[in-house]
């Protein structure tokens, strides 16, 4: 497979520089480095901040196709980042830095968003760009509260950040529509206006599907028949501009209906997300930034479980319901020659709590709690010409209040904790064409409920779910990653960075049974996951580019209270992650878009004597379109989306597969 892979990507860098011979020649080849807000809070150039950042373009995200639908996705083609989305219907259990699935958080503008459930919610055509910031984040962006999947979440091996739209040039409306594999038929509507000085948009997206089993044979998921979902996204926001530029306001809602079956009678669910988003920005001087913003995040689970048999019998319903409200005040100051200091405080309050209906009348709780974090962060960006030098400090204080595990009453009711982090970062632009950058930074991590008490008892051998493990520690963390960046000539970029990521105690969910499906979360020893990436990135013409990368990670587990971990590797961790892709615009208005992703294999557990290997290997999708219609403000164009071009159905954990070969074919118009 590394031949083929090897193969595959020579001969798609000679078509690509073939191709370039007779493409049309511009003046305008380099892209503009683009500006971030991750680093602090503030736009500034990425040659500006001491962290490796990459932004990703909406007209970037359209060219990638999500057989899953998973924003998770559209990042799988970074360096570093291993998607593992289960199904249309299931999270990502991918890895961010070959750490696991829970060490890089998403965000919202800033705000923490669930990692495992909101790049299913959230719809692509709501964002403006996405920017992922690799190695330890900043120490200005907090954990995030989640006690579902797999708990909560830390920004140690990076972060994500999807920006919202925001400011328009002019009214715009956008419709699509398509049809494909497994009668999924989608449509989408989109508008953005200006009124005054308040900027617009909204948009809905729905999907409906007679789905394909996406188990392997004889898996414990059963089914008997396609099982069908429906999907709703509807979202909308409005952005009012000050006269003079100096303020703005900023409001954005998303709201997720997802109902369908997992494939059988007595199968059924039915998920409700929600998403608010407010913030305020004023300059309260040409040196002094004020920003402040509140969210709201609900998350309505409810599922049915069942006996399989000659005559499916439904045992219960069961739920888990969660509302996390995070916020932040922060104050940026430009000071000296060209300094940023940066301090604020944020906050996270939650609640989570999970029941069941074993059809005697009345839901039963199994784990209820409350939880709030708080933090005050400082931050200093010193540059001194081509020098930049970056520090901070974070406290972190946090509380849990349990109520139940597993429907009793816990040992101790209420555990906090206080933990002061740090974040440091250097980066010399030594020319024009060469920068070299190094950051360290560490993490605080505690247990999420749904890690301590499960969702079903200890013991049960006949239902899926995850057990409980009371006994779980908290975890702390550190990173660091070093690299440069080198500009070859005006329009090739390279970039080698290094990454070591060390966390004790370390939380990781293990795969305790396949049939059922039964997982656990154990403390493993000391984790780590050392790496390199190469990467290089072409810009040929306005009519070529290409771009391809490869990523090396080494993970083991040191437990020698545990020889049954000990010397293992992270679950969901490959040790090899390769991506090619290239953009083509070619004559007539067609545009085409090739990718291939490829993974070496990872294991589903730290147990050396239970542990399984999955091998994905190569996953190639490309994406189409060919304009047949188009002026200055109107244009119509027909599309087609390729996923896994190479029918390559492997297997994934818990009996999952990846379901092979599938196709869109739509029309887009925008006018």
């Amino acid at each position: 497979m590394k031949k083929q892979l090897f193969t595959f990507s020579l001969t798609l860098i000679v078509s690509i520089n073939a191709f370039a011979t007779s493409a049309k020649e511009v003046t305008d080849t380099m892209r503009l480095e683009e500006l971030v807000i991750t680093s602090s809070r503030i736009y500034q150039s990425k040659g500006n901040v001491t962290q490796k950042i990459d932004v990703i373009t909406s007209d970037e995200i359209a060219e990638i196709v999500t057989g899953n639908r998973n924003i998770a996705e559209v990042l799988k083609m970074q360096p570093g980042i291993s998607v593992s989305a289960l199904s249309r219907n299931d999270a990502n259990w991918g890895t961010y830095g070959g750490i696991g699935p829970k060490y890089s958080t998403f965000m919202l503008n800033g705000l923490p968003v669930d990692a495992f459930v909101d790049p299913m919610t959230l719809d692509l055509m709501a964002i403006e760009r996405i920017e992922y910031q690799r190695g330890p984040a900043s120490v200005i962006y907090p954990n995030y509260l989640s006690q579902d999947f797999a708990g909560n979440q830390s920004p140690l091996a990076g972060t994500v950040n999807l920006i919202v739209k925001e400011k328009f040039d002019e009214t715009q409306t956008a419709f699509s529509t398509s049809y494909g594999s497994y009668n999924t038929f989608n449509s989408q509507v989109y508008h953005q206006d200006i009124i005054n000085n308040t900027h617009i948009f909204a948009g809905l997206n729905y999907e409906m599907s007679d789905y394909t089993d996406y188990g392997i044979e004889d898996s414990w998921l059963n089914m008997k028949k396609n099982p069908e979902y429906r999907k709703t996204k509807v979202f909308g926001g409005a952005n009012w501009f000050s006269d003079d530029g100096r303020q703005k306001f900023t409001l954005f809602g998303n709201k997720t209906m997802h109902s369908g079956d997992a494939g059988r009678i007595y199968r059924g669910f039915d998920h409700n997300y929600g998403i608010i988003n407010a913030g305020y920005h004023l300059e309260i001087s040409d040196n002094i930034i004020m920003q402040t913003n509140v969210g709201y995040r609900n998350y309505d689970r409810s599922w049915q479980e069942s006996n399989f048999d000659v005559i499916d019998h439904l045992l219960s319903n069961n739920g888990v319901k969660q509302n996390i409200i995070p916020a932040d005040i922060s104050i940026t100051a430009k000071h000296g020659e060209n300094h940023v200091l940066t301090a604020g405080v944020d906050y996270q309050g939650a609640d989570y709590y999970n029941w069941s209906d074993p059809l005697a009348g009345f839901k039963t709780y199994g784990n209820k709690s409350t939880a709030m974090q708080t933090g005050l962060y400082l931050q200093e960006e010193l540059r001194f010409g081509r020098l930049i030098l970056r520090g901070g400090l974070r406290f972190n204080y946090i509380k849990h209040n349990i109520h139940l595990v597993d429907g009793d009453k816990p040992g101790k009711r209420t555990t906090d904790w206080e933990k002061l982090l740090y974040s440091a970062g250097v980066k010399y632009n030594a020319t024009d064409m060469i920068s070299v950058y190094a950051n360290i930074g560490t993490s605080f991590m505690t247990p999420g409920l749904k890690s301590i008490g499960g969702t079903i008892p200890a013991g049960d051998t006949s239902n899926s779910g995850q057990l409980p493990n009371p006994d779980l520690r908290p975890e702390s963390g550190m990173g660091i990653d070093g690299g440069f960046d080198i500009r070859l000539t005006q329009n090739i970029m390279m970039s080698i960075r290094g990454f070591n990521l060390l966390v004790d105690d370390a939380i990781i969910e293990n795969v305790v049974s396949q049939d059922p499906s039964q997982t656990m979360s154990v403390n493993a020893g000391k984790t780590s996951s050392t790496g390199v990436e190469f990467e290089v990135q072409h810009y040929i013409s306005q009519n070529v580019d290409w771009f391809a990368n490869f990523t090396y990670m080494k993970t083991s587990i040191y437990n020698p209270k545990d020889s049954d971990q000990d010397g293992a590797s992270v679950p969901f961790s490959p040790e090899i992650i390769a991506n090619a892709g290239v953009s083509l615009n070619a004559p007539f208005g067609i545009t085409f878009t090739p990718m291939i992703n490829y993974n070496d294999g990872f294991y589903d557990s730290s147990s050396l004597e239970n542990r399984q290997y999955f091998t994905p290997g190569l996953l190639f999708n490309a994406n189409i379109s060919k304009v047949v219609y188009q002026n200055e403000k109107k244009s119509v164009s027909m599309f087609t989306q390729l996923y896994n071009i190479t029918n390559n159905k492997y297997e994934m954990p818990w009996q999952f597969m990846n379901t092979g070969f599938s196709a869109m074919v739509g029309v887009r118009a925008i006018f």
